[in-house]
């Protein structure tokens, strides 16, 4: 009878540990299943991008899906059994024939299932969200929230911005000082309300507007309502505490490069007025476009011994980047040559059509071999500190740049020329081409020409699928595309994409799944 007791308990035993088991179903579930749904979705979305990318590169619609929801439900069942046989039988005796043991025999058997039943809910991008969601220009707030997040200018403006300064042709003069204090940590930027554009309807208090859920969103266009920011202020910093030359070099380039970029947006300005203690007058300095020219050749020059502190004082600290007009009324009363908006954004699908479409695109689509001549280029090897590569003109896609103009030949191989030896010369600033003379047309056309060759993302296009390390691939038209794995700089701007495309989107007013899920053992 031990026999049969022995089973019972075996029974009873693989039934408890069953039940037991059957608590920890949920934690297993999610152990084993949100790490690879998340993978997918990433790995799918990035997929997402890429291919929206090319279709735009191609001239064709974009098309946004997303996966909204995924609602896996898991089933654990289990099952024991247990039996005796020859009940009544005397153990020990020996079948002579069978050569088997005869007596009462017990025995347990038992069965695991386990299933999942995703239900996974896919959200294409139609109707009022996908032009919301398209269309809507960047706010000034999301471009705050970049670069603070240290996303260097470079990317964050040339991608997202349709232009940034009063004339169209400064705007990569102006983006490469930009990019260059930012990188000496000399500047922040900040989202605010612009007085001049302010209408005497206007409150002065700002009402930030929510959603029907009660969240903040980044969907702030261009043409603000009420107190909303319209305006990117660009402050430079203090000078460092520690330093004990005033006419040190790093002090110097600082000031010069904010005096140029002040030179930039000379009549777009609010008033300024120094404080009474500086001494303005006695030094020469003025917001006078003049005067801002002159004391941007003595600072570039060798000269030693300024008053750096005596000259910040007499110059703003900040420079307003508006989205919006400035009233008439203001425009008068502040001496503003214009009164045009200084920064307009793109939309979502405007940063992709204005990185993929030529005459000078911000992405390059190039062979395995062009790529990697590319990325040999001694100024483009330093990875960790660069936000972009700069391209030689024979890296250019062909029919990139527009044919020079009749009778201007001469005047832009002088420019392709000086731009070729900038970038070659060991040690030269990637950010801002600083001319040998005192040329303030070389410098805008120089700068101007290296902001044309510069790629954040590189896209190799190839007929042979790519290499299992690639960051995204997508294949189309009987070619694949991919990012290279070991691209981080094309990896990091990816990313910049991804947000400009994410941080658009409207929230869904799709009501959640509701499924019924069996709990407990």
């Amino acid at each position: 009878m031990s026999s049969a007791r022995d089973a019972r308990f075996a029974a009873l035993l693989g039934a408890a540990s069953v039940l037991i088991g059957c608590q920890s179903v949920g934690p297993l579930a999610i152990d084993a299943g949100r790490d690879r749904y998340n993978n997918i979705i990433q790995s799918t979305s990035k997929e997402q991008t890429l291919s929206n990318i090319v279709r735009v590169l191609n001239h064709e619609p974009t098309s946004f899906m997303d996966v909204s929801e995924v609602d896996a439900t898991t089933t654990f069942s289990a099952n024991t059994s247990g039996g005796l046989s020859g009940i009544g039988a005397i153990a020990g005796i020996h079948s002579a024939s069978a050569g088997t043991i005869a007596g009462e025999v017990g025995n347990v058997s038992g069965g695991v299932s386990y299933s999942e039943a995703p239900v996974i809910r896919y959200t294409p991008l139609l109707g009022q969200s996908l032009v919301a969601q398209l269309v809507t220009p960047i706010s000034v707030d999301a471009l705050e929230y970049l670069t603070e997040s240290n996303w260097p200018p470079s990317p964050v403006f040339d991608l997202a911005s349709s232009y940034l300064t009063p004339d169209l042709s400064e705007f990569y003069p102006a983006l490469n000082i930009l990019s260059e204090l930012y990188d000496q940590g000399s500047l922040s930027f900040v989202a605010a309300p612009s007085d001049l554009s302010k209408r005497e309807s206007e409150g002065a208090s700002a009402q930030t507007k929510k959603t029907s859920s009660g969240t903040l969103t980044l969907q702030v266009a261009n043409k603000p309502e009420g107190g909303k920011d319209d305006a990117l202020d660009v402050y430079l910093l203090p000078l460092h505490r520690h330093v004990r030359d005033p006419g040190f070099v790093e002090g110097k380039r600082t000031l010069q490069l904010w005096v140029r970029l002040l030179w930039i947006y000379s009549g777009s300005q609010p008033k300024f007025a120094p404080p009474k203690d500086a001494k303005c007058a006695q030094l020469s300095v003025s917001t006078d476009p003049v005067a801002l020219r002159r004391w941007d050749m003595r600072l570039g020059s060798g000269e030693q011994g300024f008053d750096l502190d005596g000259i910040r004082k007499c110059l703003p600290n900040f420079i307003e980047l508006r989205t919006m007009p400035a009233t008439a009324s203001k425009a008068v009363e502040s001496g503003l040559s214009s009164g045009a908006p200084l920064l307009k954004t793109y939309s979502a699908l405007g940063v992709l059509k204005n990185a993929t479409e030529r005459p000078h695109p911000r992405f390059a689509v190039v062979d395995r071999s062009r790529y990697e001549a590319i990325r040999s280029h001694d100024w483009n090897k330093d990875q960790d500190s660069l936000g972009f590569y700069t391209l030689l003109p024979e890296d250019e896609n062909f029919g990139d740049e527009p044919p020079p103009a009749k009778g201007k030949e001469n005047e832009a191989a002088k420019t392709e020329q000086e731009a070729i030896a900038s970038i070659e010369r060991a040690g030269a600033n990637v950010f801002v081409y600083d001319p040998p003379s005192a040329s303030q047309e070389d410098f805008v056309k120089v700068n101007q020409r290296l902001g044309f060759l510069r790629r954040y993302i590189l896209i190799v296009q190839s007929d042979r699928p790519p290499p299992a390390n690639a960051y995204a691939s997508h294949f189309a038209d009987g070619a694949w595309f991919y990012i290279d794995g070991e691209d981080q700089v094309s990896q990091k701007n990816f990313d910049l994409v991804s947000l400009f495309l994410t941080m658009m989107a409207i929230p869904s007013a799709v009501p959640p799944i509701a499924p019924t899920i069996p709990v407990g053992g």
